[in-house]
């Protein structure tokens, strides 16, 4: 059999909300979404791709902008001799009120409508199998009723989280056991949004290729494509950076710091300003700071808003303390920092110890007549 060249993509999620980001920006970042997808179609034609599985959840929830739908449409219909096979998921399930529903797509792309089908590709020597949610929850495997093709490629396109039998979950519930047990070359799955590595159990290799574009600070550092090449059932592959821009968490040491002219100076010399104008960032601030500097996240992002193309402050500091003085004498922060202190020796776990660290902190400041403001984090 001739070597066949795919490529597996997932997640896209378009016009997804961007809720926490200003109408503009939330804006840019759905057309963003669109360059994406342009620079993924420019690759399949780049790289002489065959097939083209995309494993679901390639809208983001019920409500779609109409030119978005024929948006996709046109990128699929400029890839024509690229064979694509979707495999809806749990945000974009098919049913006759679905936004597959709507357009119709052009003769290269095939959409999987429920139970596990197969598609022969005769011309490529390969059976495509697939499934599709066609509900937003579904409890049971659909990786099922597979029984491999002798003579053919066998690859799969499936939206699921895998798991363990005992456990079970709401979102396709596969096991590593089935997949290995489905004898195929490659299964290409979606719904984790970070790459997981090729991986192989028994004779068939699988992965989730993650989210081409990141769109929150739970999906952190490169997002891309996975690139394969399959022959007599060995599997190379690469994975392909698409993402226009990057979200990332920093922690940045403020130790010693007093005043925002310090912070702000130090926070600058940690990230180059390519990158702090490029992409979006989450930056936690710890280390140790004199009681008398109150830190205000929100008075600190406005001081740095113009170095950054988007930027978040999460304090996470402490007070620098003797506690040994704190907690002599009888004022009313010296009975405070007492009782706070026997419960941090008491704590149990990190967390636990974290969140009383915070109460000291707060009432610290509470007592000495700052302005404390909680935010969640």
């Amino acid at each position: 059999m001739r070597k066949i060249k795919i490529l597996h993509t997932a997640d896209i999620h378009f016009d997804t909300p961007f809720s926490g980001m200003t109408p503009k920006q939330a804006l840019k970042n759905k057309e963003e979404l669109k360059l994406v997808f342009e620079k993924i179609m420019q690759i399949a034609l780049d790289d002489e791709i065959d097939i083209l599985l995309i494993a679901g959840d390639v809208f983001d929830n019920l409500s779609v902008n109409k030119t978005t739908l024929y948006f996709i449409k046109n990128c699929l219909e400029k890839i024509k001799n690229v064979k694509v096979f979707i495999s809806p998921g749990n945000h974009d399930p098919i049913n006759e009120k679905s936004f597959y529903s709507i357009v119709e797509w052009p003769d290269n792309v095939y959409i999987f409508k429920g139970e596990m089908e197969k598609i022969f590709l005769e011309d490529l020597n390969t059976v495509v199998w697939g499934a599709g949610f066609n509900t937003t929850h579904i409890n049971k495997s659909l990786l099922s009723k597979v029984e491999r093709v002798e003579g053919y490629n066998n690859i799969m396109v499936l939206h699921g989280e895998i798991s363990t039998i005992s456990e079970g979950n709401d979102y396709n519930p596969i096991t590593e056991e089935e997949m290995g047990n489905s004898n195929m070359d490659y299964i290409a799955l979606g719904h984790r949004h970070k790459f997981s590595e090729v991986r192989r159990i028994k004779n068939t290799y699988y992965s989730y290729s993650g989210c081409p574009q990141g769109r929150g600070f739970d999906e952190l550092d490169d997002k891309g494509v996975v690139l394969l090449q399959l022959k007599d059932r060995y599997v190379e592959s690469k994975f392909n950076k698409t993402s226009i821009r990057n979200y990332y968490e920093r922690e940045i040491n403020i130790d010693d710091c007093f005043g925002y002219n310090e912070v702000k100076n130090i926070i600058l010399n940690e990230i180059s300003n390519y990158e702090r104008k490029n992409n979006f960032y989450k930056i936690i601030l710890i280390g140790q700071v004199s009681e008398e500097f109150t830190i205000n996240e929100e008075v600190l992002e406005e001081l740095l808003k113009n170095e950054f193309y988007f930027i978040k402050i999460v304090d996470k500091s402490e007070i620098k303390l003797d506690i040994t003085e704190l907690i002599k004498g009888y004022s009313l922060k010296n009975v405070f920092a007492k009782k706070i202190y026997e419960k941090l020796k008491n704590a149990e776990t990190k967390e636990e110890k974290e969140i009383i660290t915070l109460a000291l902190k707060i009432g610290l400041q509470s007592i000495s007549g700052d302005e404390v403001k909680i935010v969640d984090n």
